[in-house]
């Protein structure tokens, strides 16, 4: 368990799948998550986040909670070179869920906690996550908490029919401030 101030951040568990069919299917979390376009089923949810809760991907999902109360989730994974070693670098991505729960500072209180448990427990160099440049609260969010903006990925991802781009976004060990 990841602790923060405002939230504690656990692994993700099957009993968890029914709020995130619920938050993935959400319109105003479509718009920036998976696309208006891709509704997702309860099957899909299992398919997805089975293998990871199994141990079989290199992604970790994450629950965040409150008072007890799940409010969103987050993922990350280590990058790993071709023998399979870790090169320092960490992925990370963020969704809260619960509408009320949203600007309300648990987003920047998550991330926080989740890049120090990047730099001390998973003892990573860099820790990064590639926004769609058209999510600009969320770009705002992740500037708060320390990432900079190193450039443009141009037609990163096909979202919602059509090519858009990106932003990488990073924060260094050295410069991070808890």
């Amino acid at each position: 368990m990841i602790k923060g101030n405002k939230t504690k951040i656990r692994p993700l568990r099957k009993e968890d799948f029914p709020n995130i069919f619920r938050w993935v299917n959400d319109p105003g979390i479509m718009q920036f998550w998976y696309g208006r376009d891709k509704q997702r089923s309860m099957e899909w949810i299992k398919k997805h986040f089975t293998p990871a809760i199994e141990g079989k991907t290199d992604w970790t999902y994450w629950v965040i909670e409150t008072n007890n109360k799940p409010i969103g989730y987050m993922c990350n994974t280590v990058e790993k070179d071709d023998d399979g070693e870790f090169i320092g670098k960490v992925e990370i991505d963020i969704l809260i869920g619960e509408k009320e729960m949203q600007e309300k500072g648990y987003g920047p209180n998550a991330l926080k906690a989740m890049i120090n448990y990047a730099f001390k427990t998973q003892k990573a160099e860099r820790v990064f996550l590639v926004p769609r440049l058209t999510n600009s609260r969320a770009i705002h969010v992740y500037q708060k908490v320390g990432f900079k903006k190193e450039g443009t990925l141009r037609h990163y991802e096909k979202f919602e029919g059509r090519w858009v781009d990106n932003l990488m976004m990073s924060v260094l060990k050295d410069e991070y401030k808890k």
